[in-house]
């Protein structure tokens, strides 16, 4: 591509969809072939449903046929302050002060909610929209009507959040890491908060043992999702650019540098770094796996060539683990205890050496 990036790439029903100083373009993900390009240049992130591609240009907020690029509807909406966000039939917008909810297949107004500055994209999980408030605000409202149900004080300037299991986790400018509750009628709000030495950046990553999250000091970290004790951590020796990617086993947090280091998400371990011909010109995009295909991280990359490139990668290959066995079960001839002992130098075959492995400092223990 010859054209400048003007935002990240969004996915959806097996399209990529580029926004480019030039216009759109919608490619296939099995093979890169265009499927349709409008000359049409957005003025920010993009969201997708199976049906509909939104965009934004000029103030006024439009929902495309994601199949062939033709405008379905329009809506005046003025600028967006955050990227627009896309989940089931809902579309939830953030322009001026408010929070907008429409129905993404015709774009009819559902409610709007004055919120104040929303500069991050809200998250939508069962009944509820969690906005974050430049002012530092985390705020539920109820999908269906916008009515507020709760709102908890993170921090300035909170990241985007993330919905999993029975919490929302959020961070902040404010230099802190929070793991709120979902359910209604708890005594307290937060379950737990770690203080970092930098401002929290990008949206979270979680799976079913751990939170990860990266901040202004250039540091990838993992904590206990239950309690937020200390895991491990690793300095990325770069500027991170967005929250990290998690794809199974495998995490990573994008720079604007010619690489994507990647580590194994049980204990951090450095598995393998991808190399890219020029830095990242936007923040990748983690394609989720479908029936067909296993998740993928889109990566748009260029520079002063003016020369962009669309690359996608699969998963990085999972560190083998190494079973545990019983001593009485290593391989070798057997010898009897009454046997008298083997001669020097032909020692007993006790099979092939295992890998070394570098030690590691013992993690903390104290919840944040």
């Amino acid at each position: 591509m010859s054209a400048l990036p003007v935002a990240p790439p969004v996915s959806s029903a097996g399209r990529l969809y580029l926004a480019l100083q030039s216009g759109l373009s919608a490619r296939r993900l099995d093979d890169g072939t265009e499927v349709w390009q409008a000359p049409i240049e957005v003025d920010g992130p993009m969201a997708a449903s199976e049906d509909r591609l939104v965009i934004a240009v000029t103030g006024e907020l439009r929902g495309l046929d994601a199949s062939t690029g033709a405008v379905v509807w329009t809506d005046r909406t003025g600028r967006l302050t955050a990227p627009p966000l896309v989940h089931g039939e809902w579309l939830i917008v953030a322009t001026g002060e408010q929070v907008i909810c429409f129905r993404v297949a015709d774009g009819t107004r559902v409610w709007s909610r004055e919120t104040g500055t929303v500069e991050q994209r809200p998250a939508v999980e069962g009944p509820r929209v969690y906005v974050p408030t430049a002012d530092g605000r985390l705020m539920a409202l109820d999908l269906a009507s916008g009515e507020p149900a709760w709102e908890f004080d993170i921090g300035i300037k909170p990241t985007e959040p993330l919905v999993y299991g029975n919490r929302v986790f959020v961070g902040s400018a404010a230099k802190q890491l929070c793991s709120l509750f979902l359910e209604p009628g708890r005594s307290r709000r937060q379950d737990w908060c770690f203080q970092v030495g930098a401002a929290v950046i990008g949206r979270p990553a979680a799976n079913e043992t751990h939170v990860y999250f990266v901040a202004l000091d250039n540091m990838l970290r993992a904590h206990d999702r239950r309690h937020g004790a200390y895991r491990w951590r690793k300095d990325l020796l770069y500027r991170p650019s967005a929250g990290p990617l998690l794809v199974g086993k495998s995490i990573a947090a994008p720079g604007s540098v010619p690489r994507v280091d990647v580590f194994e998400t049980g204990r951090g371990s450095s598995t393998i770094q991808l190399t890219l011909a020029t830095k990242l010109a936007t923040a990748p995009l983690l394609i989720e796996p479908s029936a067909d295909l296993p998740a993928r991280i889109a990566a748009v990359t260029g520079g002063l060539a003016k020369v962009w490139t669309v690359t996608l990668a699969g998963p990085a290959p999972a560190v083998p683990s190494i079973p545990i066995v019983p001593l009485t079960e290593l391989p070798g001839q057997p010898i009897p205890i009454a046997a008298p002992p083997a001669p020097r130098g032909s020692p007993p075959t006790i099979g092939a050496r295992l890998p070394r492995f570098a030690p590691e400092s013992a993690p903390r223990t104290t919840a944040g």
